[in-house]
């Protein structure tokens, strides 16, 4: 029995240090994990895109106007998209938007005025469709990779269906792109199609408000949301926000 006894007391002594080494190691890690997750924590959203971006920036702004430890940042352009530079250069001018607005999180939406043209008599064109995608795949990489250089996180914002079926598989052909294309460079992808459809799962103009009620969720031109729209994509988004956010101080 003494003899077993003085063997115990050995090992505890031995083991203790190594015991209180992988704690302290824990400890350490534990630490840094909480500096990280503390360093990517924002009072901030930077909403940028075209139109529909815009009204989303708006069901943002609504959704937190309460909420005076958060702010939504509203650098969107209508009429605007990744095709035609002429109107503005997103992938050209994204990082100087994001370097002015460092460490807000980013929210990204197009798709509206980028109809790709790879149609030929109604038919799709494969030339045509590799083309754009490659070219297309490329802006928005290069819209992920220039909001990260100064954000903590970007999240991509997919097109909802649209009435006119053609137009509607454009924008499918688009949201593949985004989702591929973005999550590649580093974003989270969030697809905003399943929340504008109706039982058969088809375009719906009218659906559940944020309130509950049944209300027109779709503007006259069966491509944008109406207000009630972007309020129920705003809220739908909150939880995908909500791990970034900062935590307000208390008293």
């Amino acid at each position: 029995m003494i003899i077993t006894n003085v063997v115990i007391m050995v090992m505890s002594r031995a083991i203790r240090p190594a015991l209180s080494r992988r704690f302290l190691l824990t400890a350490c890690l534990n630490a840094a994990a909480t500096r990280a997750l503390a360093s990517e924590a924002t009072d901030r959203l930077l909403v940028v895109g075209d139109s529909q971006a815009q009204g989303l920036a708006a069901g943002l702004q609504r959704l937190f106007r309460r909420d005076r430890s958060f702010r939504v940042i509203d650098r969107t352009r209508i009429a605007t998209g990744l095709i035609y530079a002429s109107r503005f250069d997103w992938p050209g001018g994204i990082a100087e938007i994001a370097e002015a607005e460092r460490g807000a999180v980013a929210i990204v939406m197009f798709g509206a005025n980028d109809r790709p043209a790879i149609r030929i008599n109604g038919a799709i064109n494969p030339v045509l469709a590799d083309a754009f995608e490659t070219a297309y795949g490329a802006h928005v990489r290069a819209i992920v990779e220039g909001l990260k250089r100064f954000c903590p996180a970007v999240i991509w914002v997919g097109h909802p269906i649209t009435r006119d079926p053609v137009y509607a598989d454009d924008m499918a052909m688009l949201n593949r792109l985004y989702e591929a294309n973005a999550t590649r460079a580093g974003a989270d992808w969030f697809p905003s199609w399943k929340l504008f459809l109706d039982q058969a799962g088809g375009y719906a103009a009218f659906g559940k408000g944020v309130d509950g009620e049944t209300t027109r969720l779709r503007a006259d031109d069966g491509v944008h949301l109406t207000p009630a729209g972007y309020d129920v994509l705003a809220k739908a988004l909150a939880p995908v926000i909500a791990p970034y956010r900062a935590v307000p101080a208390s008293g």
